[in-house]
């Protein structure tokens, strides 16, 4: 596998899917190619993926389809008080208190994709939110972190990622 920590600055050349290159003159992004050519990377390009607008704001996007063994669960957080006749009352934490958390694995990924994924969580670093559609149900975009993930090598040319996403409110 290439290596997540040498990262190109954009030049007009041709790229190739999942190429990953940096671009920006006041602010450095970093763009995942997702067609191949020599387009320019900027937010909302149809040719490079890892930025979108998110409640007027531009922020990272994962923008990579799991597998099908994506898991969500969700756990609202709720206070009980329990009454001695066996009655109970139940309250809302506070307002964003049934936030999801997704299990992901994106499985049989070439080299460059397991790339471009582990480089996305890399610059990240469990700390910076992204954009990300999670499957239906739940299927409208959210922000999330990802606290940590493991990168497989099944063969050559044949990777594994699975991973953690927290939905988060900021």
């Amino acid at each position: 596998m290439a290596s997540i920590y040498e990262i190109p600055e954009w030049t007009n050349i041709s790229w190739t899917i999942n190429d990953i290159c940096s671009y920006g003159t006041t602010v450095k992004r970093f763009y995942y190619n997702l067609r191949g050519g020599h387009a320019t990377p900027f937010v909302g390009s149809p040719d490079w993926g890892g930025y979108t607008t998110y409640d007027t704001k531009v922020i990272p996007h994962f923008f990579w389809t799991p597998s099908y063994s994506a898991s969500i669960s969700t756990e609202p957080q709720v206070d009980v008080v329990k009454f001695g006749d066996g009655y109970e009352q139940r309250t809302q934490q506070n307002i964003s208190s049934d936030l999801i958390r997704l299990s992901v694995s994106f499985d049989g990924r070439d080299e460059k994709e397991a790339e471009a994924i582990a480089h996305f969580f890399h610059v990240r670093a469990a700390q910076e939110a992204f954009a990300f559609l999670p499957p239906s149900p739940y299927a409208s975009m959210k922000k999330f972190v990802c606290r940590g993930w493991d990168v497989t090598m099944n063969f050559q040319n044949n990777y594994t990622i699975k991973c953690d996403f927290e939905e988060v409110v900021e």
